[in-house]
């Protein structure tokens, strides 16, 4: 680096000695964004010299784009003798990061393709400054440059990609700046805030308010469920009722029937059952059926033939099944 007289009151540093490593982005090409000083407030070279960034903020804020980039610090060492310096690219936007400051850089297709053959791999920034103390005055260009003299991180960090991928997500343009991306970020944290204390009442309600509809809820389910099982036992009850009344089923079996029509399948298997079955125990029920005597009754088809084939009195028969039937219905009543 050579120091060099820009006013009566400022140093011109050119900072050939002092750079960062150029790197490529993961298409090949140079990255847009690079380091073009790195953060103080104290700048030491490697060779021994030294500056001072107190107010980092100013010097951005100073930048007027766009300014030079150009190769080996052409600008002040030959283009003042009249000699040809041609620009390697424009910084066009400036901003801090972490006490760094950054360039977006404009580059020429000459410089991208120099920067991608590896035929250049650090910038180094020019600055003016203070003889007094070193204070670092203002940026007013960058090289490109082999020589490097500051100890400043490589370009090649996934920095500047992940902030257009951070950028993307938030829904701002790639082109967007660090303090953009931060203040995205805080309305994000600000929205999420919100959104915990004040839940969307169309998606959550009161604990409170859900136990209390819970509890409803199933107080309802409960009593409809216990409503409709009496219906059914009504409708059981009615069904057997009627077959015993019928003669179509006996008295003693009606338990077993009651078990058997327990579901609805149950109850309707029955129902076919009794519009079918023959009244064989219409006699036990009604002793009286058929105008028979209170002490007899009516045999029926079936009757007969039991007492054909054992060789029994038919009227001695039926005595003996109404006085059965007579003894049942009054130990029933009991």
């Amino acid at each position: 680096m050579t120091g060099q007289t820009a006013t009566p009151s400022h140093g011109l540093a050119l900072n050939s000695g002092e750079g960062v490593a150029l790197a490529l982005s993961s298409e090949g090409s140079a990255l847009e964004w690079v380091q073009l000083l790195p953060a103080g407030p104290v700048l030491k070279g490697r060779d021994g010299r030294q500056w001072k960034v107190s107010d980092p903020a100013r010097l951005v804020a100073q930048f007027a784009p766009p300014f030079v980039v150009d190769y080996e610090h052409a600008q002040d060492k030959l283009a003042v003798n009249g000699q040809e310096a041609p620009a390697g690219g424009w910084v066009e936007a400036m901003e801090l990061r972490g006490g760094a400051i950054w360039g977006r850089v404009d580059w020429t297709p000459r410089a991208k393709a120099a920067i991608a053959a590896r035929e250049y791999r650090f910038i180094s920034p020019a600055f003016t400054y203070s003889p007094a103390d070193g204070e670092v005055a203002a940026l007013i260009g960058a090289s490109l440059v082999n020589r490097p003299n500051f100890v400043m991180p490589a370009l090649n960090s996934q920095e500047p990609s992940m902030l257009k991928e951070i950028a993307a997500a938030l829904g701002l343009a790639e082109t967007a700046t660090s303090p953009e991306i931060v203040t995205a970020i805080g309305a994000l944290k600000v929205a999420t805030a919100l959104n915990a204390e004040q839940p969307d009442l169309a998606r959550f309600v009161p604990r409170a308010d859900y136990e209390l509809a819970l509890n409803r809820a199933t107080t309802a389910e409960a009593r409809i469920a216990a409503d409709a099982k009496a219906a059914h036992e009504a409708k059981v009850a009615a069904a057997i009722d009627g077959a015993v009344h019928a003669g179509k089923v006996a008295p003693a079996s009606k338990d077993f029937y009651l078990a058997a029509c327990s579901t609805a399948e149950g109850l309707a298997a029955f129902q076919r059952f009794a519009a079918s079955a023959p009244t064989a125990f219409r006699e036990i029920v009604n002793p009286a059926a058929g105008g028979a005597g209170a002490d007899q009754v009516a045999l029926n088809a079936e009757q007969l033939a039991v007492a054909k084939a054992l060789g029994l009195d038919p009227k001695a028969f039926a005595a003996d099944i109404a006085k059965r039937a007579a003894a049942r219905a009054e130990a029933a009543a009991a």
